[in-house]
């Protein structure tokens, strides 16, 4: 993986992975965004086709997705570009809990595949608001494009999941930094707070594959099991809510 510094910011290093898309290193977390494998493949492998957006494009019009910590916002955008080709007629509806909004303006500075593109370009038009104080007349960005709604909420995720209806989900894709630097978000309590959003029957998917995940969906109402592999030495939790 290619490590050069951002020209405009020392908290972010811009990240070249090997499937050719670009990611970022945050310095604050000391992490990646997304492993050297690729930032594309590992949202396309981890969460799209794990939590099997493909069929529920292809068996229903509408889907509803939680983006737990949108980040770059790969995960998002290669989910609506796989729905819409296999159903040109689905509507998919997308809420994403993000806290940063240094990250958010970096979405424009991604190479990504041309598929995704003017996925990547409508979301960097947003006019993202940067006076903190603001953030309470003006929480949420809303995106709306081809087949497709982003609502993009900011602050706290521990605090903004709580804004969501429960059971309302056919997939989450839960991605935040690892248990290691951000223990908060992996809390059982927070992870039983996501499960309860998601519909009976619905996947989670993230990356971690962490006794703290494996233990805080078991407690959580969900059967477990082990998620793609994508370049890494375990494949992370892919959990499903039970009925």
């Amino acid at each position: 993986m290619d490590l050069n510094y951002n020209s405009d910011s020392l908290n972010y290093k811009i990240l070249n992975t090997e499937d050719g898309t670009t990611s970022f290193w945050n310095e604050e977390f000391q992490e990646a965004y997304h492993s050297k494998v690729g930032a594309y493949r590992e949202a396309l492998e981890k969460h799209v086709q794990a939590c099997n957006i493909v069929q529920l494009a292809s068996e229903s019009n509408q889907i509803d997705i939680l983006d737990v910590c949108f980040g770059l916002g790969y995960n998002t955008m290669v989910a609506i570009d796989e729905a819409r080709r296999v159903n040109p007629d689905v509507k998919i509806n997308i809420i994403a809990l993000e806290n940063d909004f240094e990250i958010l303006k970096r979405i424009g500075d991604l190479h990504v595949p041309s598929s995704i593109s003017d996925l990547r370009d409508q979301i960097n038009q947003v006019n993202f608001i940067e006076d903190p104080e603001l953030l309470f007349v003006y929480p949420c960005f809303n995106i709306e494009g081809e087949n497709f709604k982003l609502s993009i909420i900011m602050g706290d995720a521990s605090s903004s999941i709580d804004l969501l209806e429960d059971n309302s989900y056919d997939a989450v894709f839960f991605d935040p930094f690892s248990p290691k630097v951000c223990p908060e978000l992996w809390q059982a309590n927070f992870i039983k707070s996501v499960v309860d959003k998601a519909k009976p029957g619905a996947l989670i998917s993230t990356y971690s594959s962490s006794r703290q995940a494996k233990d805080g969906f078991l407690a959580s109402n969900c059967n477990i099991q082990e998620g793609p592999l994508c370049g890494r030495r375990s494949g992370g939790v892919l959990a499903k809510k039970s009925f």
